[in-house]
């Protein structure tokens, strides 16, 4: 407001220098309010959780779409390590975890339920970084025991990442995010 106050009288002044009669500024009903902060929404004893507008805009503009692509693709490279598969793409979870990051509107705004969906993610990087790293062709002879045992770990936080989207997804349901299509089926 004293931005405005400030043109309008350097207007004014202006207008006095040139020799023009004064003016004073117009009186206006402008009034500036603060933006809406979001408070996240608490249980009640009587029911669920109101989301608020911002998590269904979430799910609704592309949250749902990234994490059932999420789900689809870590659910995939698990699928294919516990079928025993030698090689195993992890391109395309690696891309939808880009994806994930990259999201404009990546922040859920209901507390544990962001928290869920961040700590998922976390897992799954975790994981295939430990994945990746323990599958080097250039492991030694010497150290194939400790590169196994790495893996074993990088897939155990695969798992707890799928997990932590399970968690998101039964969340997001319970806040009534109701998906297109079940991507556990």
């Amino acid at each position: 407001m004293s931005l405005v106050t400030v043109g309008a009288v350097g207007a004014a002044l202006l207008t006095g220098c040139a020799g023009e009669p004064e003016i004073t500024p117009p009186k206006t009903n402008v009034s500036f309010k603060p933006a809406p902060t979001f408070t996240a929404p608490t249980p009640s004893a009587t029911g669920p959780v109101d989301p608020g507008p911002g998590v269904i805009q979430w799910y609704g503009t592309g949250g749902e779409k990234l994490l059932h692509g999420l789900i689809y693709q870590a659910r995939s490279v698990q699928g294919q390590h516990e079928d025993g598969e030698i090689i195993i793409d992890l391109g395309p979870l690696s891309a939808q975890l880009e994806e994930a990051r990259g999201y404009t509107v990546a922040y859920i705004p209901e507390q544990k339920t962001q928290d869920t969906w961040t700590k998922a993610r976390e897992r799954l990087s975790s994981g295939m970084a430990t994945v990746l790293n323990a599958s080097r062709l250039a492991v030694s002879a010497t150290n194939k025991e400790k590169a196994a045992e790495d893996a074993a770990i990088g897939w155990a936080e695969i798992g707890e990442g799928i997990q932590g989207l399970k968690e998101t997804d039964d969340r997001l349901r319970a806040l009534g995010c109701m998906p297109t299509k079940d991507p556990w089926k």
